[in-house]
């Protein structure tokens, strides 16, 4: 090889673009309080996507449930005056739709032990009884969460604390025990 020839391969290298590490998979995190836990994926915040789902409209994002939780307890807990007996449930936004009532938040009995699926950020919503559902309002905060965080806190005065943070959103749930 050449003195040139060793200096063309090296400029080569050098301008080359360098192949990005491979990015870790989106895995189940867990966080678990005595009897209960509380399974999510951390899912990329997406501001465009859950604006979709917050405001009035017609889109694929109003028009699909987002499963984006598990709830798995082993001793009862109430929720707004709502029984959640032992069990394992989905827990499922349901967006705004054309008729602007805003989002809820469903609590429902499953009987598939698990459906949350590791990279799969959009999971299809399991089939199962309604045991809590309620119109919700997510408050906007200063931080922003780079991905969907579902943790439970506490217990403070009886109550788990259920916490939802995705980007600049947050949602808390109280939940006695």
């Amino acid at each position: 090889m050449t003195a040139t020839s060793a200096v063309v391969v090296s400029l080569v290298a050098l301008v080359a673009p360098q192949a990005e590490p491979p990015k870790a998979p989106i895995a189940i995190q867990t966080s678990t309080i005595g009897a209960a836990s509380v399974m999510s994926l951390p899912i990329p915040w997406g501001p465009n996507t859950f604006a979709a789902m917050e405001s009035a409209g017609d889109s694929f994002y109003n028009k699909r449930t987002w499963a984006f939780a598990r709830l798995e307890t082993t001793a009862p807990l109430t929720l707004y005056g709502a029984s959640i007996p032992a069990g394992n449930y989905a827990l499922v936004f349901h967006p705004n739709t054309t008729e602007n009532k805003g989002m809820s938040l469903e609590v429902r009995k499953i009987a598939v032990a698990e459906f949350l699926e590791p990279g799969n950020v959009m999971t299809r919503t399991p089939e199962g009884e309604t045991v809590w559902k309620a119109p919700i309002r997510f408050q906007t905060v200063a931080e922003v969460a780079p991905a969907l965080k579902v943790e439970l806190t506490g217990p403070v005065n009886g109550k788990l604390s259920l916490v939802v943070r995705y980007g600049d959103r947050m949602l808390v749930k109280e939940f006695g025990l």
